[in-house]
């Protein structure tokens, strides 16, 4: 008998799954479901205009029991004032919080869990209000990386004090904590909160990437250079400034190329009416929101990949182009350049430097000459080999961690 047969797992999160963006929220159940788990999952979907999940349908992953139901205070939360919109955000979120804890301890009377697993800041409470109520089974708590080092690092005391229920919810010691590896330094925010002496069980992974061919680079003198960029467009990810840089490109006489965006969200109207102003329009395509497979294929038959977010740039598809072996130009903050190292494996520049001068001009000398490339390329190769899982060792390694809780 395998070990994970007869196992039964609670998820308790108000994150719903996505084919458009991050895959760990679909692919973690989904694991556990085809090692032989029965996997249930409370999940609030957040259905707010211009929100993440206003451009992705609903799924429900196979071989998981969803039980789905709706963030409140849509009505609310929709309008255009920007303080009445986070006030009922939060209020929302509360409410979602005590509704995740409800549904579960219905569920907990019902059935006889071996895990309840909160996912991120609503679910992680859940199952702090669940914790009165639980006998034998094992808790397990779950973050995406998190941005609360940075505002402890820059003393940001009225964004500290609004993200108490993150800093409440960090704090939290349950029977493993898994803490996603994505540059936001998560690892550094749960020593300092939490304290080196009462971290309890943690795992500091980073996410898996699926195995992505490799093309050739092409011949330049016949076709142009492809730039991709794929993220939300929201204000963090600052697609801004890859539009600058591409400004600067133009501005000299470099214009062999198209650069293509990829994602959907709030800021589209005002990135094209901007690319608009900018005369940008011949060199600048928008794709919205593709599935994820579509915006790899589109990955995989680029060249080169801009990535410029505010905090951290070590988000899923710089890792992805890190597999498919691309010429990589991003920011360094957050733990970005723990994997990019500047005209070594990539192109990085410091937030506070001329970077939309610079980037041009180095990315214009490099692609012009196959040597440098070839040498980047070769060093990206290195570093994909040495520091990149498949999702399979990924959850793998979380699987023999949560078994590791029970037996």
């Amino acid at each position: 008998m395998s070990i994970n047969e007869n196992r039964r797992i609670l998820f308790l999160s108000a994150l719903d799954f996505k084919e458009k963006s991050i895959q760990v929220i679909r692919k973690t159940p989904e694991y556990y479901a085809v090692k032989g788990w029965t996997v249930d999952y409370i999940v609030a979907r957040d259905n707010v205009i211009g929100g993440n999940y206003s451009y992705e349908r609903e799924i429900n992953p196979e071989g998981v029991n969803v039980n789905r139901f709706y963030w409140p205070l849509l009505k609310y939360r929709s309008l255009n004032n920007r303080y009445i919109k986070l006030i009922f955000s939060k209020l929302a979120s509360f409410m979602v919080i005590f509704l995740l804890a409800f549904k579960g301890y219905k569920k907990i009377r019902e059935n006889d869990y071996d895990v309840i697993y909160g996912y991120e800041l609503q679910g992680v409470l859940a199952t702090f209000l669940l914790k009165p109520f639980l006998k034998k089974q094992k808790v397990v708590t779950r973050f995406q990386g998190t941005f609360i080092n940075e505002m402890l690092e820059k003393k940001q005391k009225m964004r500290l004090l609004f993200n108490f229920d993150l800093i409440f919810a960090l704090k939290i010691k349950s029977d493993l904590t898994i803490m996603t590896d994505d540059g936001t330094q998560g690892d550094i925010a749960l020593k300092k909160i939490r304290g080196s002496n009462h971290l309890g069980k943690i795992k500091f992974w980073p996410n898996g990437v699926n195995v992505i061919e490799h093309n050739m680079w092409p011949d330049l003198s016949k076709d142009k250079l492809k730039i991709v960029s794929i993220s939300r467009l929201v204000g963090w990810k600052r697609v801004d400034r890859c539009i600058k840089v591409i400004q600067q490109m133009v501005a000299n006489g470099f214009t062999n190329f198209e650069y293509e965006i990829i994602g959907g969200g709030e800021l589209k109207g005002d990135l094209e009416k901007m690319v608009e102003s900018l005369s940008l329009t011949d060199y600048i395509k928008f794709s919205g929101a593709l599935t994820h497979n579509e915006a790899l294929d589109k990955l995989k038959d680029s060249q080169v990949f801009f990535s410029m977010y505010e905090s951290s740039n070590v988000g899923n598809p710089l890792l992805e182009a890190i597999r498919a072996n691309k010429i990589i130009v991003t920011l360094d903050n957050g733990d970005t350049g723990n994997w990019i190292k500047h005209k070594f494996n990539g192109l990085i520049y410091k937030p506070d430097s001329n970077y939309f001068y610079q980037a041009a001009k180095d990315l214009e000398e490099l692609v012009l000459s196959d040597s440098k490339v070839n040498s980047i390329l070769t060093n990206l190769s290195v570093t994909e080999s040495e520091k990149l899982w498949v999702w399979d060792q990924r959850l793998s390694a979380e699987l023999k961690a949560v078994n590791e809780l029970i037996n």
